[in-house]
């Protein structure tokens, strides 16, 4: 009888023993021991996405990045059917670094003789326009891209006196006699147009743009002092150099 109840209590010592360890081992493998060098490692969990729409057009549903930049270009154009110089100054926001939404002004360099006054005073034409400028530009792999756009606004005719100034006179003479005269603010004739442009454009650097573009002017509403649609719309041929964050 003793000797069983010895053996019975040299068991319970075993059991005991090896329960110890099986619970030891399952606790450190919970608190984060290392993983066996021959296990397979688990896949990681794919990112939610929380936009769930139609694909975009400026990324998959991330943030948009955000620039700006101002520019200065000078293009060729045709004026009341006269070759013409036009200036033009444009600021814009860019989305994506391809969506650009911004304003442009447009403005003449060349100012036509026009019908003289009631009183026999000789008239000449200014003309400027500007609005919303839309435009998207294609990367590819070259550092030259394509950029379509699309200009929307309004612009004027102004007929006013001949001040008589021109490249031969000095400035401080025609100034005289303007100032003489008086100021004259002339009439005006408003239109609308629309002016669709391609681009190639190249990133100087982060800052810096260099474009060349092609674009063509459609006007509306022209019909005072015998002019119409057809002597402002016309072809326009330039340049331009931006600043800004690309």
């Amino acid at each position: 009888m003793k000797r069983l109840l010895g053996r019975f209590a040299a068991l319970s010592c075993s059991v005991a023993a090896w329960g110890t360890v099986f619970f030891s081992a399952l606790e450190s493998q919970a608190a984060g021991s290392p993983t066996p060098a021959n296990a397979a490692p688990s896949a990681a969990a794919p990112a939610r996405d929380s936009y769930a729409g139609p694909p975009t057009l400026l990324g998959s549903g991330t943030k948009v990045k955000v620039g700006a930049y101002a520019g200065l270009g000078g293009a060729y154009t045709r004026m009341m059917g006269r070759d013409s110089g036009l200036a033009s100054f444009e600021a814009a926001l860019l989305l994506d670094h391809r969506l650009s939404l911004g304003l442009v002004g447009y403005g003449f360099t060349r100012t036509p003789r026009g019908p003289a006054a009631d009183d026999g005073t000789t008239q000449q034409f200014g003309a400027g326009y500007g609005g919303l400028a839309i435009r998207y530009s294609v990367f590819g792999r070259l550092p030259v891209y394509g950029t379509f756009g699309l200009v929307l606004g309004a612009g004027a005719v102004n007929l006013h006196r001949d001040d008589g100034w021109d490249d031969e006179a000095s400035w401080d003479s025609g100034y005289r006699e303007r100032d003489a005269r008086g100021w004259d603010a002339g009439r005006f004739d408003p239109f609308l147009f629309a002016q669709p442009e391609i681009a190639l454009n190249s990133n100087v650097t982060r800052w810096l743009r260099l474009g060349a573009t092609l674009g063509y002017r459609f006007t509306g509403g022209v019909g005072r002092f015998g002019l119409s649609e057809a002597d402002l719309n016309g072809i326009v041929i330039g340049g331009n150099i931006q600043f800004g964050w690309f």
